[in-house]
């Protein structure tokens, strides 16, 4: 916590960051930075609470620029796909920061989970929609659609998000 504020960082500017940025701006002690390759995206949400919002340009593979932004933010909320999560993940370990994602844990923080947890650090993952209904929605996509007489040859699901009651 840097002054009265909770200086987080969000990797990404989609669609399911605008409900986890108000929720977050209800604690009333957040400043939140929202970091993405789309900048005017990012801009765009910053309409929800200007004082306490900001947007910024980052590309995740410029890893001066992700460890400078990392560093001067107290948490690490990752919202962008899941296979670019490892140099953020990395990095967090590095400068000790800890990170969200919405994403499953993959075979690349599997192999870091011993260095976080001796950093005394704290990755959490699998946060927000819940994988069984992930699952069932995919089934029931791929069952209507071979039903129609499609044949399905890729899925990706961009779905998650973290909880938000409003």
């Amino acid at each position: 916590m840097q002054g009265n504020f909770h200086k987080v960082l969000l990797l990404g500017s989609g669609m399911m960051t605008p409900p986890l940025i108000r929720e977050l701006l209800k604690k009333g002690d957040v400043k939140i930075t929202i970091a993405s390759n789309l900048v005017k995206e990012a801009e765009a949400l910053c309409a929800f609470d200007p004082r306490n919002l900001s947007a910024a340009f980052l590309d995740v593979k410029d890893l001066k620029a992700l460890e400078a932004m990392i560093t001067a933010h107290d948490h690490v909320i990752s919202f962008i796909p899941p296979w670019m999560h490892t140099p953020i993940a990395n990095m967090c370990l590095k400068v000790g920061r800890n990170m969200t994602t919405s994403s499953y844990i993959s075979p690349d923080m599997e192999k870091i989970h011993d260095q976080v947890k001796g950093k005394g650090l704290i990755f959490l993952n699998e946060c927000g929609l819940d994988p069984g209904i992930d699952i069932m929605g995919t089934m029931k996509i791929v069952h209507e659609a071979e039903g129609a007489g499609y044949k399905v040859v890729s899925y990706e699901s961009y779905c998650g998000g973290l909880p938000v009651a409003d």
